[in-house]
């Protein structure tokens, strides 16, 4: 019996942590992080260029899995362009079930955070960063394909996992073939607040800069 209660309790915890607002709809700021070198401009160092940047993720109207972009309210079908261009999660009650969104404040999008990401990581790999305007000078051209970024929670038994996905090809002028860079970040979280979406997300665009600078061609 002692066994029951602790199940039901381990249940209940988990609804109440994972309930609290979750058939709204969140708007999240979501900040570039600190480049690990100095900002200061350095005028030796060649210029990369971010050319383009796209979203290419794929929406569904009733996924089988968390990881997989879908929306509440209007559903994916019916959401606009905009909106599905500032989603990045899904909120969920303590069975699982899909709810609330998790979207983007009102003025950026995934677009322009991965620009952003994409550029500190670049200034870390020793490059002067543009996103965009004239290609003169540039000595790496960037353009960018999103394939995924999206967090999804896993309820567990004594915490909830709040998962970031981030997948993105980028096809620089210097090489025939894209580059991948793929992140999946694990946070552990006991109650899924706005702030326990932003870290989360935050941990997993830490790791895209990581993986980003040690993937791209170093400055010479």
């Amino acid at each position: 019996m002692r066994h029951y209660h602790l199940v039901a309790m381990s249940l209940l915890c988990t609804a109440m942590a994972l309930g609290g607002c979750a058939t709204n709809r969140s708007e999240l700021q979501i900040g570039a992080g600190p480049s690990s070198q100095s900002r200061s401009t350095n005028v030796s160092a060649p210029t990369a260029v971010i050319r383009s940047v796209k979203d290419e993720r794929i929406f569904e109207q009733a996924p089988r899995q968390a990881n997989i972009p879908s929306l509440g309210f209007e559903g994916a079908t019916q959401a606009t362009a905009e909106t599905k261009l500032r989603a990045i999660g899904r909120k969920r009650n303590g069975y699982g079930m899909a709810l609330g969104d998790v979207l983007l404040q009102d003025g950026q999008t995934v677009e322009s955070v991965v620009r952003e990401n994409l550029a500190s990581a670049l200034q870390d790999a020793g490059y002067n960063v543009r996103t965009g305007g004239t290609l003169d000078n540039a000595s790496l051209v960037i353009d960018v394909r999103i394939k995924e970024f999206w967090a999804w929670i896993h309820p567990g038994f004594w915490s909830i996992t709040v998962n970031t996905d981030i997948s993105t090809d980028l096809m620089l002028s210097t090489m025939p073939n894209s580059i991948p860079v793929v992140v999946h970040v694990k946070d552990p979280q006991q109650i899924v607040t706005d702030s326990a979406w932003i870290e989360a997300i935050g941990k997993g665009l830490e790791a895209f800069r990581h993986e980003a600078a040690r993937k791209l061609p170093a400055a010479k």
